[in-house]
């Protein structure tokens, strides 16, 4: 079992920057991690997040299914400063909107390794494809 430790990841600009998502906070529920922005301190607000967890499934009488289920959740906030207040300071930051994704894996504990790599991999390169570029980056549907 690996240990938790940062996550860097690389963005999508056309000189990519690394995100380094460090944990936050571990429960029952799962692992969050957040960007740690400068300067400190850290507006949450704006901070990428991470959410990872993973447990095995059970039917509605508590019994255990086969099979575990594995979700990251990544939000990617952005941030908006509206107007000023009276003394012609501009007030904190506010949330803006947010882009998120979520992936859930449904495994059967039963799988291979190799079944489990195939789906990961399939996932990942789907999300190069160009319809799924299309459909994401440029907000195209298809036809």
């Amino acid at each position: 079992m690996p240990a938790i430790a940062n996550v860097v990841i690389n963005d999508g600009a056309a000189t990519p920057v690394a995100h380094t998502l460090s944990p936050s906070t571990k429960d029952d529920k799962g692992v969050v991690l957040f960007e740690q922005i400068l300067p400190v301190p850290v507006n949450s607000l704006g901070a990428k997040r991470l959410t990872y967890s993973q447990r095995k499934i059970r039917d509605n009488r508590q019994q255990l299914t086969g099979q575990t289920r594995v979700i990251f959740t990544l939000d990617n906030p952005t941030l908006e400063t509206l107007g000023t207040n009276a003394a012609g300071l501009p007030p904190p930051p506010t949330r803006a909107y947010v882009e998120d994704v979520r992936i859930e894996f449904t495994l059967a504990d039963r799988s291979t390794k190799q079944e489990r790599k195939d789906i990961r991999v399939l996932t990942a390169n789907l999300l190069a494809h160009a319809m799924a570029v299309a459909a994401i980056d440029d907000l195209q549907p298809s036809y």
